[in-house]
């Protein structure tokens, strides 16, 4: 059932799980963009990586709420294997490649946010 009030949008754990997963990745491109030009990269890394961790943790509890209410899709799977395969691998790749296919991972979150929830 989808929530009518922002009240019943808020108080539901699959919601308030894909919005920090938003919120994280966010903030895990803000991080990794700082880290790019500084010679802080140790410790930024390190942030980068448990930021990333948090966002794959926050997806997979959407994830097993959707699961619980019988409404995953394959599209969900599909952008949870894109967050765990494509995002880590491309940046052996490049850089830059990076940061553009984790943009495009935060769209894809918000994609599956979207369809899932409203």
């Amino acid at each position: 059932m989808s929530p009518t009030t922002l009240e019943d949008l808020f108080s539901s754990p699959g919601f308030l799980a894909i919005f920090f997963a938003v919120l994280l990745t966010i903030a895990n491109i803000i991080v990794g963009v700082s880290i790019l030009p500084h010679d802080q990269r140790e410790k930024g890394y390190r942030i980068h990586r448990l930021l990333f961790g948090a966002v794959i943790i926050s997806y997979a509890l959407f994830l097993f709420h959707l699961h619980q209410m019988s409404r995953a899709s394959i599209f969900a799977y599909g952008v949870f294997a894109y967050l765990l395969l494509v995002v880590p691998l491309c940046r052996r790749i490049n850089v830059t490649l990076h940061a553009v296919i984790s943009s495009i991972g935060l769209i894809l979150i918000t994609v599956v946010a979207v369809l899932n929830l409203i």
